[in-house]
C-alpha cells in the first residue's frame, strides 16, 4: 500500500490548455519554464488566434490576418521573443508617426523621438494649424477616473480628430465615445509619458507568424508539449468546484484535482462553456485590407506606417510586397458593399502617394469579434469575473483590464496564468 502511494505522489499533474492563440502559447512556454507537462487543445486546424500568417491563394502571398502596433515599451513581448528565440526577426522602427488627412489634403508628422516634454514647450509644430495650448490635453491622462471614456476626457481638445481619435482606435480598436480613458492613460504612462526609448515600434522582418506563431510552436513540441488541432471543447464538467472532465466533439479527457486547466478562448466562447456569466457582449471588427502591388510602386510609399485622418482608411502598412490596410471600429463596414469598400480604400491611397497607381490583386479580411468593446462598463464586468473552479485558470488579453487587447496583454496573460500554478 505504501508503495502505491509512493508511485501515485510521483504523478506530475498535468496543464491542459485550451486555445493556442497568443495566450495560451505563452502559458505553454512559461509553463514548460517550469517543467509543467503540457498538452493544447485547439478548435481550429492551425494556431495563432488573431495573430496569424497564412497563404492567400487570391494575391498567391502570405499575409497576416491583422496588424499589430507592438512598442519598445512591451516588456511582455520582447521577454517572450528572447524565450523562443525569435528576437532577430523583428525590425525596430523610430517613433514617428506619419499622417495624411484626406480632407484637407495635409501632411504632418508626429515625432515622438523627444518626447512629449516637446509638445509642451512648443519645440515642434506637430500638427498642422494647431498651437501650443492645443498639446497640454497630453496632461488631462494622468489623473483620469475609472468611469470616464476618452471623449470625457479630450473630446473638446483641438487636437481630438487629429491626433486622440486615431490613437484610441489604433490601441484600443474602440471609439473614443466608449473606450476607458484609464486604459488609454495606462499606454500613455508607459510610452509617450516615458520618452522615445518606450515609444520605438517593433513590427516583423516577414510576417507574425515567423516571428510570434512558429517559433513558440517549434519549441513547445521540442520539449515535449503535445498540440492537438480541431478538437473544439463542448462542456466542461465540474463536480465540487473543480473541474474533472473535459468533453470534446470526439473524446473525453479526465481530469485530475491536482491538474490546472487554462482556458484561453474569448469571453464569449467561455460564456457558452461556463454558463451564467456576466462578461462583455459587445464587439468591434477590425477590417484589414491587402493590395499586392507592383515593386517598383511599393517603394513609392517611404515610410514603414501612415495614419490617415478624415477617410476610411486608419493606417497603411508598407510590407515588401503589398500594402496591408487597417481599419479599427469597424463594425458598420461588415455589410458594406466589397468591391466599393475596396475602391473607396484605393482611391484614398492615390490621393495620398498622387499618382494613379494599380493593384494586383487584393484580399479582405474581416475579424468581426477582433476586441471586445473596451468600455469602463465592460471592464468592470472582466474585471469582476471570478466564478471559475478551483483548477480553472482564464486566460486572454481580454483578462488584463488595466491594458487594451493587444499583443502584449495576450502574452502577459498566459504569464500570469502560469504564474498562479
Amino acid at each position: 500500500m505504501n508503495q502505491l502511494y509512493t508511485q501515485v505522489s510521483k504523478i506530475k499533474k498535468k496543464l491542459y490548455i485550451i486555445g493556442s492563440g497568443l495566450s495560451g502559447l505563452s502559458a505553454a512556454i512559461h509553463s514548460q519554464k517550469k517543467k509543467i507537462n503540457v498538452e493544447i487543445y485547439e478548435s481550429a486546424k492551425h494556431p495563432g488566434g488573431r495573430c496569424r500568417s497564412f497563404y492567400d491563394k487570391k494575391t498567391n502571398i502570405v499575409i497576416d490576418n491583422g496588424n499589430h502596433l507592438v512598442f519598445s515599451a512591451n516588456k511582455n513581448f520582447k521577454e517572450f521573443c528572447k524565450m523562443i528565440g525569435s528576437s532577430r526577426t523583428l525590425k525596430e522602427i523610430s517613433p514617428n508617426f506619419f499622417f495624411f488627412d484626406l480632407e484637407h489634403n495635409l501632411e504632418w508628422n508626429l515625432d515622438l523621438s523627444s518626447g512629449y516634454g516637446k509638445f509642451l514647450i512648443g519645440k515642434k509644430k506637430l500638427i498642422p494649424n494647431t498651437k501650443l495650448l492645443d498639446y497640454f490635453s497630453l496632461l488631462k491622462f494622468f489623473f483620469v477616473s475609472k468611469k470616464s471614456s476618452v471623449f470625457d476626457i479630450v473630446g473638446n481638445s483641438k487636437i481630438f480628430k487629429t491626433f486622440w481619435e486615431p490613437l484610441t482606435l489604433g490601441v484600443m480598436n474602440t471609439a473614443p465615445q466608449m473606450a476607458s480613458a484609464k486604459v488609454l492613460s495606462n499606454v500613455l504612462k508607459e510610452t509617450i509619458y516615458k520618452g522615445e526609448k518606450f515609444c520605438r515600434i517593433f513590427q516583423p522582418k516577414k510576417n507574425w507568424n515567423e516571428t510570434l506563431i512558429k517559433p513558440a510552436i517549434i519549441q513547445i513540441k521540442k520539449n515535449g508539449g503535445q498540440i492537438n488541432f480541431g478538437n473544439l471543447l463542448k462542456k466542461i464538467d465540474v463536480t465540487d468546484n473543480y473541474v474533472n472532465e473535459l468533453s470534446f466533439i470526439n473524446h473525453k479527457i479526465k481530469v485530475n484535482k491536482n491538474d490546472k486547466v487554462i482556458i484561453a478562448i474569448p469571453p464569449t466562447n467561455l460564456s457558452k462553456l461556463l454558463g451564467n456569466c456576466s462578461l462583455p457582449e459587445q464587439y468591434n471588427t477590425i477590417l484589414n485590407l491587402h493590395f499586392k502591388i507592383k515593386q517598383k510602386d511599393i517603394k513609392l510609399f517611404q515610410k514603414p506606417i501612415i495614419g490617415f485622418i478624415n477617410s476610411i482608411t486608419q493606417w497603411i502598412f508598407v510590407k515588401s510586397n503589398h500594402l496591408s490596410i487597417t481599419v479599427s471600429n469597424a463594425n458598420d463596414l461588415n455589410s458594406a458593399n466589397t468591391d466599393e469598400l475596396i475602391a473607396q480604400v484605393w482611391n484614398e491611397i492615390r490621393k495620398y502617394i498622387k499618382k494613379k497607381i494599380i493593384y494586383e490583386s487584393v484580399q479582405i479580411v474581416r475579424e468581426k469579434k477582433a476586441t471586445y468593446v473596451q468600455s469602463p462598463n465592460n471592464i468592470s464586468l472582466v474585471k469582476k469575473f471570478n466564478k471559475i473552479p478551483e483548477n480553472m485558470i482564464i486566460a486572454g488579453d481580454w483578462t488584463q483590464y488595466n491594458l487594451p487587447c493587444t499583443i502584449e496583454a495576450s502574452i502577459l496573460s498566459g504569464k500570469n496564468a502560469v504564474e498562479t500554478i
